[in-house]
């Protein structure tokens, strides 16, 4: 559940933030793309303009102007539904050639063209921005508006360049979905890329923690077992106190049959004051800066003059542990067995040890052996 979540969660992050940036982005992407189109079609009736101006003035210099203007109009006529057209007037208005020849011989009183005598051509940028404001009307079969215009050499004729506004709303409008569409298609793309990547990585991470999952429960398992084991250990150790001290006595009375028996005691100082501390009441014995030191199970500590392997090769290997070069702890004051690192255990004691008691993973094998796994 918490997976679909995740996916939900970065589903609606990703698509809120890409909303924003199609609505911060789509409309200036289209105003420069339409205003660099525009500007195209504006270069290309600049040409046909041109072009035209050019042949009409060597036709008038062989013809008259009514035969000009018949040879024009066959040619430009029926042309007013595409995006550009072109039409000729005079200096006083009167159209002399138009794609609608109704429009022939009338006077242009249209008001409020892009171009004037003085502009006589406009920007793409200004164009795009008249088209996008431009309201039109349904009724009319097309809408039309002056770009540029073109006086012939030696007349009073202008070749005029029109755009139809309806025909270039059309495109724009077609364009703007168009470029919504992509915007969508590519988001969609994005956006199953991005949960395919995110499920490969939650995946991947997941199957990392599980195996350190596994890998703790095992540990866990293991040291529940050293642990009873240690309980287990103690409580045979405890039951077999008195068949020891038989023992003890029986090897005490064959002193000559055997090289040398455990200590029932060391021999400790309290300042100048000899001091000797039974082994049983012995916690743990460890050193530091040199000095050994013996801490009974009520907490006191004693100094020792013998170094940690004198005293450890003088004691009972069965409840004694050489747990690593610092320390040699009881059994009896073994209270718990954690697991430290990778494959370290770390022992706690009653009392409490002033150092950390830590096996190392070398040791560790042999400790559990000690226990009797």
């Amino acid at each position: 559940m918490k997976k679909y979540k995740i996916y939900l969660y970065t589903a609606i992050s990703f698509l809120a933030f890409y909303v924003i940036l199609s609505l911060v982005f789509i409309p200036s992407i289209s105003k420069q793309s339409m205003s660099f189109l525009l500007e195209n079609e504006i270069k290309s009736g600049k040409q046909k303009a041109k072009q035209i101006a050019f042949l009409t003035e060597e036709a008038l210099k062989n013809s008259d102007k009514k035969e000009v203007s018949k040879a024009i109009q066959k040619a430009i006529e029926d042309v007013e539904n595409e995006t550009l057209f072109i039409s000729i007037v005079d200096w006083s208005g009167n159209i002399i050639s138009y794609p609608d020849i109704t429009q022939v011989g009338l006077k242009n009183t249209k008001e409020g063209t892009l171009v004037s005598n003085i502009k006589q051509t406009i920007s793409g940028e200004e164009l795009y921005s008249f088209i996008k404001n431009y309201k039109l009307e349904g009724n009319q079969p097309f809408t039309s508006e002056i770009i540029h215009l073109n006086p012939i050499p030696n007349s009073d004729w202008i070749v005029t360049v029109h755009i139809n506004i309806k025909n270039t709303f059309s495109k724009l409008n077609t364009f703007k979905s168009g470029l919504y569409t992509t915007f969508i298609i590519l988001g969609l793309l994005i956006l199953v890329f991005l949960l395919t990547l995110l499920r490969f990585v939650s995946s991947y991470y997941q199957s990392i923690i599980e195996e350190k999952s596994i890998r703790i429960e095992d540990g866990v398992l293991n040291l529940s077992k050293l642990n009873a084991s240690l309980e287990s250990y103690q409580k045979s150790v405890t039951s077999l106190a008195e068949a020891k001290t038989e023992v003890e006595q029986r090897i005490s009375e064959k002193e000559d049959d055997i090289k040398e028996a455990p200590k029932k005691r060391l021999l400790t100082y309290i300042r100048n004051e000899l001091m000797p501390v039974a082994i049983e009441d012995i916690s743990y014995i460890y050193v530091e800066n040199t000095i050994t030191y013996i801490v009974r199970n009520d907490g006191k500590r004693y100094t020792a003059n013998d170094s940690l392997d004198q005293i450890y090769s003088s004691l009972d290997s069965k409840l004694f542990f050489r747990a690593n070069r610092q320390i040699i702890v009881s059994i009896y004051a073994i209270d718990k067995v954690i697991k430290y690192g990778n494959s370290s255990l770390k022992i706690e004691t009653k009392p409490k040890s002033e150092i950390d008691i830590v096996i190392g993973k070398n040791k560790a094998s042999t400790f559990k052996q000690w226990l009797d796994l």
